[in-house]
């Protein structure tokens, strides 16, 4: 079952293609890292599989469905979104244990009412994210990486089918982000969420990851299992430039060929 089916998929603001011509399937339990440099349509491409944003081109199904102006809610409460464009102004005056309770009605601030159980799902989550004596500290009060953790236990909340993290190791420290992306591996293997991780970093990509969407200029430049994509060859002539790709502890390493006029230039320093 394709939980995410793009079809023609294209954004146009004025006279300029954002993404163009998307065919793109997702099926039921796949990890998939979307990868592409800065400016290539990752956000955008994602903002609108999440229903925050509307093609202008094509045809996108998401859990089976069209986005309808009846269903969006329910369907983006099926969905858990890690981005920091969430930072709205209001959310750092909230309690850490508030904001991950209200994301599973996929709201900003506590409108429904709470039960006991829901109360104890919350505070294990946080506990396995290991934030379980930060429960009431204000969101203002943490650092920025504890607070793309409380964004997953939030995201987690409501059991989504799928869970989109939208470059969440930007900004962080190396140690942040070194534990952030161990969390995500530990979520890919005990989840049965679809997730969706969104870099331009080839060193946040995990083995987890079993396929990549290419993404270049807003088109699909390739996508298919992770390991095939990322051989020399194939990233060589997406960067358009020579590199040499390892495995290195369940990762991905990238050495840049450096030209042989540089090498000399060098050598004589």
């Amino acid at each position: 079952m394709n939980v995410l089916e793009m079809q023609g998929l294209g954004f146009k603001a004025g006279n300029r293609y954002i993404l163009k011509d998307i065919d793109w399937q997702v099926k039921k339990g796949e990890h998939w890292a979307v990868f592409g440099m800065n400016g290539s349509g990752k956000t955008t491409l994602l903002s609108i599989a999440a229903g925050f944003m509307d093609y202008t081109h094509g045809d996108m199904t998401i859990l089976g469905e069209h986005y309808t102006d009846e269903n969006i809610l329910d369907i983006r409460r099926r969905i858990g979104w890690v981005s920091g464009s969430f930072y709205d102004k209001h959310i750092f005056r909230e309690s850490v244990l508030d904001i991950v309770l209200a994301g599973k009605f996929g709201t900003l601030g506590l409108d429904y009412d709470i039960t006991d159980q829901d109360v104890r799902r919350a505070k294990g989550l946080l506990h396995e994210l290991r934030l379980g004596k930060k429960t009431d500290y204000p969101f203002d009060f943490l650092s920025k990486g504890e607070r793309q953790n409380v964004l997953i236990a939030r995201a987690l909340m409501a059991n989504p089918e799928i869970l989109i993290l939208d470059e969440p190791c930007t900004g962080l420290d190396v140690f942040s982000r070194e534990y952030l992306l161990s969390t995500v591996r530990d979520l890919a293997q005990d989840t049965d969420s679809t997730i969706i991780f969104v870099t331009h970093h080839t060193e946040e990509i995990l083995d987890v990851f079993s396929h990549c969407l290419l993404l270049q200029n807003g088109t699909v430049y390739a996508n298919g299992q992770t390991r095939d994509l990322f051989s020399s060859e194939q990233l060589s002539a997406f960067l358009d430039y020579p590199v040499q790709v390892s495995w290195q502890d369940q990762r991905i390493h990238v050495d840049l060929e450096v030209n042989s006029n540089i090498k000399n230039l060098m050598a004589t320093l």
